[in-house]
């Protein structure tokens, strides 16, 4: 299994009620994501309750895919790829951090 997180510093000069409705529409996104492309076994997006650290990221999308395989054909998905265009829009930082493991049980 393949865990992709994704965090973004967003909205530069925008208010915290700017970044809860790009959060907002993020989520839309991903939800409909996950109905298009059925490599996503699960994905989440959260939305950073600390606000007060200058090196914090606003928001994040937890997500998990069976391979590595399924995790690029998502990445390279004409759909994924509108979605990763608007992110790109709102962001000013990215980091992304995928990591591989067993389920337990």
């Amino acid at each position: 299994m393949i865990k992709h997180i994704v965090f973004w510093k967003i909205n530069e000069n925008g208010s915290d009620e700017d970044r809860r409705e790009t959060c907002r529409l993020f989520r839309e996104k991903t939800e409909s994501l996950k109905s298009l492309i059925p490599e996503i076994r699960r994905a989440q997006v959260a939305l950073n309750y600390n606000t007060g650290s200058p090196e914090a990221y606003h928001i994040c999308i937890d997500s998990v895919f069976d391979s590595d395989e399924a995790l690029q054909r998502y990445i390279n998905h004409p759909e994924h790829l509108k979605v990763r265009a608007f992110m790109d829009s709102v962001s000013y930082g990215k980091t992304v951090f995928d990591y591989e493991f067993e389920l337990e049980g």
